[in-house]
């Protein structure tokens, strides 16, 4: 890469090269202290692995730098690094687990990469969209790639650029390097030459600085930092860090690849120049919520903490004042420009919902709630769908965001396109201090605590009774419920963790009984209607995505016209038939067609049911509550019921094949 001074002569801009890639959260950790970093590094690795991965390794500074990876779990790392122990010694490293986007999944294809003489090491979450043309612009150069990756180049690019200009310090490097690339990434590099040094940056994939005591950590995830310290600093996007034993030091990685070429952004004299600010924060994680607390599996324990989540989400949002109920979230108190966002619901043109996958069905649930408490009208879209069209947003809108983790790409873009037509955006999330908390005009948390299972449990249940409780504030500043009725929920809803918490026990065990007898099925079907619609489609993505059976949901009244095809003999066929559905006896006909099929038929009805008793080879009775609060019970048998098919198949449940359990960058 040519360089004149700091001024380059060459461009390397233009239009990605190759199809665009989804990439989950692969795991990045670094360290740098005084105790020795191999331990540390595994031990990260390990908290992370709910993530999903194919290969992991770690590097440790030193002249060369010193790299251990494996393909497979990290478990297999360990044991390497143990047997090469002597080798691996020092207190400053950076650790990876990979998840396969470039290039098969391989030893030569883990992270960390290096140089040729091992004098840089990176390792990288996210993907490099032109890394074909910075690679052929490298090959040309002499440079040698010895992976199918798109990191490596990052390795090579680095060292050239301190060839080119070696006056400029690594973060000046770093910083013109990273603002070369385009697509998304979360970094961290070591140096052979500068023992005291690791810098990382961020855009698009997330990145945490722990705070020790004379010691930092870099982390893609809290979990991997909460043991060693609850101080931290959440890196904001295209920002880069300096992480030393003596301290730390963040800055706005464009404006320092800028200022290193000599370019400067043009300011308003006399204005004010903007100062960043990242204040360190405590992070809301203990040790004991990422460990499984005695059961078998982390999804086993959130099904069986749902309860619990349930109650926090409730706890200081419901009360109750001489026999009236309000809900109080500070989220919707927060002022947005003149008008609060309370306000700007009331006064609502519509409701667009952007989310993915399970957050996506939540958001159906939405549609229901806001539409037949609040009277407004609401769309439901695919966040991944959102960002690829030209949508119609009006100023009077408001885009509410579904999100676990906080971190989605897709539903990121769809945030950023909704605020660039001056919509009101609100975020819905379960991670404290996560990228779509900090992005929205305003939003809910639902601590929920943290959630290690890749299929979703009790995010879902949060994320629904969250969506309850802002449905029910805004219908009632609408007028479009009375107090009584805002009374009549907020009692029923407040019973709502009990009830589950009472007939969980129950239920695992009828749970298991159903799971030996479907073991062995090769496709299922689920079915609901209205409200019950959404749980379906959840129910069959919780089967699929862990027991690895094919399944699809669909609307009971609809399966006549088209998926009946599908119905034979010993079938497994959910259907979810609560007497409260308008379309009761449509549901009952579609039974009854079932039933002729001689499909092995999974009834959820109400508690005193008996309709189908004579027809189903299942019914699990579910407790009685509000019509709308419904799928915060019914989607829990659903999610035994797969994990229990899981688990008697002999499934990585945590960590079912192909899943991550988020996904970060396009």
């Amino acid at each position: 890469l040519k360089a004149q001074g700091t001024k380059q002569k060459h461009l390397l801009g233009g239009s990605a090269v190759g199809r665009r890639l989804l990439a989950p959260m692969c795991g990045i950790f670094a360290y740098i202290g005084d105790r020795q970093a191999v331990a540390l590094l595994v031990a990260a690795l390990k908290r992370m692995e709910y993530r999903g991965y194919d290969s992991a390794g770690v590097g440790i500074h030193g002249t060369p730098i010193k790299i251990c990876k494996n393909l497979g779990k990290v478990k297999g790392l360990e044991t390497k690094c143990q047997g090469e122990s002597a080798s691996l010694e020092g207190t400053c490293g950076i650790a990876h687990t990979r998840w396969a986007t470039h290039g098969k999944p391989s030893d030569e294809n883990s992270h960390p990469h290096t140089t040729a003489d091992n004098s840089v090491a990176v390792v990288h979450n996210g993907v490099i969209e032109n890394y074909m043309t910075l690679k052929a612009q490298l090959t040309k150069k002499g440079y040698v790639f010895v992976s199918q990756t798109d990191t490596e180049l990052l390795a090579h690019l680095i060292q050239d650029l301190k060839k080119e200009m070696p006056e400029l310090t690594w973060t000046q490097i770093v910083a013109m390097g990273m603002s070369l690339c385009e697509g998304a990434y979360g970094v961290a590099f070591v140096f052979a030459d500068d023992p005291d040094l690791i810098i990382g940056a961020r855009k698009g994939s997330p990145l945490i600085l722990g705070v020790g005591k004379n010691e930092y950590m870099l982390a893609s995830d809290g979990a991997a930092i909460v043991e060693h310290t609850k101080d931290v600093v959440y890196l904001r996007d295209g920002e880069i860090v300096e992480m030393r034993r003596t301290g730390y030091n963040i800055q706005d990685l464009n404006k320092v690849a800028r200022e290193t070429r000599g370019e400067f952004s043009p300011r308003v004299p006399g204005s004010p120049q903007k100062i960043r600010e990242n204040p360190i924060v405590r992070l809301e994680l203990s040790l004991e919520e990422i460990e499984k607390g005695g059961y078998e599996h982390f999804m086993l324990k959130e099904i069986m903490d749902q309860p619990n989540a349930l109650r926090n989400a409730l706890r200081g949002r419901l009360h109750c004042e001489d026999g009236k109920w309000s809900i109080k979230l500070g989220g919707l108190e927060k002022v947005d420009g003149q008008n609060g966002t309370l306000d700007r619901m009331i006064n609502a043109k519509r409701i667009i919902i952007a989310a993915c996958g399970t957050s996506a069905h939540s958001g159906l649930i939405a549609k229901y709630a806001f539409e037949g408490l609040a009277e407004l009208p609401v769309e439901v879209e695919y966040a991944s769908e959102f960002r690829y069209r030209r949508p119609i947003i009006y100023p009077e809108d408001v885009i509410i965001a579904i999100s676990q983790s906080g971190e989605t790409a897709d539903t990121l873009e769809a945030i950023k396109i909704a605020q660039e037509h001056k919509a009101l955006t609100f975020g819905i999330v379960n991670v404290v201090g996560s990228s779509i908390a900090r992005l929205t005009d305003a939003g809910v948390y639902l601590h929920a605590g943290p959630e290690i299972g890749v299929a979703s449990t009790k995010a879902f249940t949060g994320q629904v009774i969250m969506i309850l409780l802002v449905a029910l504030q805004v219908a009632f500043h609408r007028k479009t419920i009375s107090q009584e009725q805002l009374n009549t929920y907020c009692e029923e809803l407040e019973k709502v963790p009990t009830l589950m918490e009472e007939w969980l026990a129950p239920l695992a065990a009828q749970a298991t009984l159903m799971a030996k007898y479907f073991r062995l099925a090769n496709n299922a079907i689920f079915c609901g209607c209205g409200i019950q619609l959404p749980v379906a489609l959840e129910g069959a993505l919780k089967l699929k995505e862990i027991s690895y059976i094919h399944a699809e949901g669909f609307s009971a009244a609809e399966v006549k016209h088209g998926p009946l095809t599908l119905i034979r003999n010993f079938i497994p066929c959910v259907v979810i038939a609560m007497k409260s559905d308008p379309a009761y006896e449509a549901i009952q006909a579609t039974v009854e067609e079932f039933r002729s099929k001689d499909a092995a038929l999974v009834i959820l009805t109400d508690v005193g049911n008996t309709d189908f008793d004579e027809i189903a080879n299942f019914v699990i009775h579910c407790p009685h509550t509000k019509t709308e609060f419904e799928p915060l019970l019914t989607a829990v048998p659903l999610q035994l019921l797969s994990y229990h098919i899981a688990k008697m198949r002999g499934c990585e449940i945590d960590q079912p094949r192909n899943l991550a359990k988020s996904v970060t960058v396009e």
